[in-house]
């Protein structure tokens, strides 16, 4: 028989589930315990993905342009000395935009192109050189470095076991507690799982910055160190257990 004082104990993490709710679980009678659990595993990264936005700026739409390739060839041919795929290399949205005075709006001064490169490099190694490639001796500026792992589905099943094991350890400590025993489970839900890590990156809006860019050969011998860190996958679960005496 279940001892009465399991109703009163005070201990939040146990919830007893109301009779129409165990009437949707028929594999479960009498009291329930519910319990959640939260897994972490930290990894090192291997994959860096990588935005950069790209500009020029000259005096005709036509120059802009060319400018604007040239500074994208140069970007490609950094990335593929340092050996990153062609299939990893994507660019994006060429544009060119008028660039008016800053006093009168209607007198057009020149024409800005922009666009932007998305790059994917599995050599975290070399990482600080090949971003310090693509940055030297231009205005070019990446925006972030997204980093994630091969191993992600690996990562998730071991924050999964440990998120399972320490819902397990607790609901059997509270039944432990309350007089009974755990018995079957009833449910189990998964209720997140995500891999949590700080994304890189670099705002050249200072007004050292645009001095640089405007002297981009200041930026020749740029030498930015960029480590990944650490990246840490987490699981949150949730298991109902049915309660025996």
């Amino acid at each position: 028989m279940i001892k009465t004082s399991l109703i009163t104990l005070p201990l939040a993490a146990i919830l007893f589930i109301q009779p129409a709710a165990a009437q949707q679980m028929a594999q479960c009678e009498g009291p329930l315990i519910s319990m959640e659990g939260a897994g972490e595993v930290e990894s090192i990264p291997d994959i860096a993905e990588v935005m950069l936005n790209v500009k020029s700026e000259n005096k005709t739409e036509g120059e802009a342009l060319e400018d604007l390739s040239r500074n994208l060839q140069k970007i490609i041919d950094v990335l593929e000395g340092l050996k990153v795929q062609e299939e990893h290399i994507r660019t994006e949205s060429i544009n060119i935009n008028p660039v008016y005075h800053q006093r009168n709006r209607q007198e057009i001064v020149g024409y800005r192109g922009t666009s932007r490169i998305y790059f994917k490099t599995f050599d975290l190694a070399k990482i600080s050189d090949l971003m310090n490639g693509v940055m030297a001796g231009s205005d070019n500026l990446f925006s972030n470095i997204s980093y994630s792992s091969s191993e992600k589905e690996q990562l998730e099943d071991q924050a999964r076991e440990k998120a399972f094991k320490k819902a397990y350890h607790k609901a059997k400590l509270y039944a432990e507690l309350s007089g009974n025993k755990l018995g079957q489970i009833c449910t189990i839900s998964e209720n997140r799982i995500y891999t949590n890590i700080e994304q890189f990156g670099i705002n050249r809006r200072s007004d050292q910055m645009m001095a640089m860019e405007a002297a981009p050969a200041k930026m020749g011998n740029l030498n930015i160190p960029i480590k990944p860190g650490m990246m840490k996958t987490n699981a949150q679960v949730s298991v109902v257990y049915q309660l025996e005496n």
